[in-house]
């Protein structure tokens, strides 16, 4: 109905550029509506009419039939899965992973059963997740912080030595990783605090290869210092 009389006062010698002044918008918003699926708002609709002298009648007409349309149709129930943007990447706690790493977890299901995102802009370029960190056997990321991670794909390319989140069928495991082998994969703390009697109290992970879903590189990590600023980014010393 709105682009109908839009059209219709177009053919009256009206400028697109009048009619959309009238509205209180811009050229393109009209072109927005006029080439997707959107629609006029009904307060920009009667806006039409009352500006240029149009009869609503058969706008509340319209309307009146569309909520009792509405009001007929079964109403389906969906959760709308948000599309990322550009630095955009989905953020998750790991117990999360951890819970639904048996179900081989991807990130296109990570990305569309996140609840939250962080956006990380141009300063972290080929991130694709990021998680929640606790605990205190890596101190070099402090405990609630965020870690900004990238996907391994190829697992000949793990830089031994470098900080990785290791996804198991159990657990998540943030570690230092070292090779263990044909069976294994070794993962250390950063942490070397010990008991009295001198052990490790964080020893070293040894972790199965056949548990392994997925291995993630830590490229860095974000930290909120107050409740009311702004995150600051940290970036990880490559």
């Amino acid at each position: 109905w709105f682009l109908e009389q839009v059209v219709a006062l177009k053919e009256k010698g009206i400028p697109y550029n009048e009619i959309a002044a009238k509205l209180g918008v811009k050229p393109q918003y009209l072109n927005s509506i006029k080439n997707t699926d959107r629609g006029a708002s009904e307060k920009l609709a009667l806006k039409l009419c009352n500006a240029f002298g149009i009869n609503h009648n058969d706008l509340l007409r319209r309307l009146q039939t569309k909520g009792k349309q509405d009001a007929t149709l079964p109403q389906k129930k969906s959760s709308p899965i948000e599309v990322p943007s550009r630095g955009r990447i989905p953020l998750s706690d790991a117990s999360y992973i951890s819970r639904t790493a048996k179900k081989d977890l991807n990130i296109d299901t990570f990305q569309g059963q996140a609840r939250e995102w962080i956006d990380t802009g141009d300063l972290f370029p080929g991130a694709t997740s990021a998680i929640r960190h606790y605990g205190d056997s890596m101190p070099e990321y402090p405990s609630g912080c965020i870690l900004i991670l990238k996907r391994i794909v190829d697992s000949r390319l793990i830089i031994w030595g470098r900080n990785y989140y290791v996804e198991t069928t159990e657990i998540g495991i943030t570690k230092r990783l070292q090779d263990g082998g044909e069976n294994y994969i070794i993962g250390y703390s950063s942490n070397l605090e010990t008991y009295p009697d001198g052990r490790l109290i964080h020893e070293p992970v040894k972790i199965p290869k056949d548990s392994i879903h997925h291995i993630h590189l830590i490229i860095g990590y974000v930290t909120k210092e107050f409740s009311n600023e702004a995150i600051p980014i940290v970036r990880h010393t490559m």
